[in-house]
């Protein structure tokens, strides 16, 4: 499907498509001489606070109306998180120093004291998150399995005050319905804040979708080249402005820096993204025909028990795939023998990454809750990347032999 084909993607209002749209936001700096010229990249205005002409400007600053002071804001991080915005069809964005930084301002933001309902399987850090930090917070949190819309529906408490899902699970890859979980969180006066790290606004717009928020680690692949730590939340201004006081009150502004390396990879976004996708499509066929893999997790095979829906809701079925192999024993040989997918915690890069979910992403969870998740110890994932697939599949081929 185009990129702009998807279900719910908002025209543009130039017209353009994702691609072009990418390559072009926030492509050019301030004007620099008198004849009006420009440099042809975004500058970066890599400095802690500004300078005023008089008091007058002074004053203005202190009052919001300019720039005041790096952990406010800076001209390189908001025009990061304005080109974000565009590509997600939102009016506004916020720049984070780290994913981290940006889901946990936004749910604490948004949860006003009351319950976070999250889906199960999200990543390991955000469910630490809830269980071990939102307690300090006042801010109870419980989960629920969101591609079951009547657990979904059942769950919500009175004191219920956010709904939190992500685009694909982690690491299993599971896919929620957002327009349905779009229409009962606006039934139940819920804030419906979506992670879309896996998918990026190149194959869902959760925002046209029914989502309230929408959040993104930039390290994985807005960036896209393993350089980067930050993150950034796109939505209406209104539903945006609790989360600029919060951040500058704690101080999780995103570096002027990491936001100028992270405007640079989201023009080449698109590009990287559609052959990832396909190379991993590719990949997980291949996979399920190898002796010693018990299953492949990944949306596009059919045996996927959301391969309908994501291919209705989604633009391609993500680059990311999940194998089980017998056992921790095994997975320790896969993970020694690899040659071209680098041993990595992170995904989402040029480069393809293998990780152990138990060890790594959820490694904070309980063995049990592990288990009840099916995050076992013959549990893999792979974060494939732009190399040429032939030499991806004969990566596998020998880790698996």
């Amino acid at each position: 499907m185009g990129a702009d084909g998807r279900a719910g993607a908002p025209s543009s209002p130039r017209g353009l498509g994702l691609a072009t749209r990418a390559v072009h936001v926030a492509r050019e700096g301030a004007v620099l001489g008198p004849r009006g010229e420009r440099p042809a990249t975004a500058a970066l205005h890599q400095t802690a606070n500004y300078v005023y002409a008089n008091a007058e400007a002074a004053a203005g600053a202190a009052a919001g109306e300019a720039f005041l002071y790096t952990r406010h804001g800076n001209p390189t991080t908001d025009a990061f998180a304005r080109a974000v915005a565009e590509l997600e069809g939102a009016e506004g964005g916020l720049a984070f120093a780290s994913g981290m930084a940006a889901v946990s301002t936004a749910l604490f933001a948004s949860a006003r004291g009351g319950e976070i309902l999250a889906a199960e399987g999200i990543y390991g850090g955000t469910t630490d998150l809830l269980a071990n930090v939102s307690p300090l917070f006042g801010v109870r949190a419980r989960s629920v399995p969101a591609w079951d819309l009547a657990a979904v529906a059942s769950a919500i408490a009175p004191d219920t005050k956010v709904l939190l899902v992500e685009t694909l699970s982690n690491p299993l890859l599971r896919v929620p319905d957002l327009p349905e979980l779009g229409k009962l969180a606006r039934a139940r006066g819920l804030t419906f804040i979506v992670d879309s790290t896996f998918t990026t606004p190149c194959l869902v717009l959760p925002l046209a979708l029914g989502a309230d928020l929408v959040v993104h680690s930039v390290s994985k692949y807005l960036s896209g080249h393993g350089d980067v730590i930050g993150g950034v939340v796109v939505g209406a201004a209104a539903a945006l402005e609790p989360l600029r006081k919060l951040r500058t009150q704690l101080g999780g502004t995103m570096d002027p820096f990491a936001a100028w390396l992270a405007l640079r990879g989201l023009r080449t976004l698109p590009l990287r993204l559609a052959r990832q996708c396909e190379s991993a499509a590719r990949l997980a066929a291949m996979l399920e025909t190898l002796p010693g893999v018990a299953r492949v997790h990944h949306p596009s095979l059919p045996d996927h028990p959301d391969h309908a829906l994501a291919r209705a809701q989604l633009g391609a079925a993500g680059a990311m795939i999940t194998l089980q192999l017998a056992d921790g024993a095994a997975a320790r040989r896969f993970y020694d023998r690899v040659r071209v997918f680098a041993r990595a915690a992170s995904l989402g890069e040029i480069v393809s990454l293998v990780t152990h979910p138990a060890s790594f992403s959820h490694g904070t969870l309980p063995a049990a809750e592990r288990a009840r998740l099916g995050i076992g110890e013959g549990l893999l994932r792979l974060s494939v990347g732009i190399e040429d697939v032939a030499d991806l599949e004969a990566d596998l081929r020998q880790a698996l032999a």
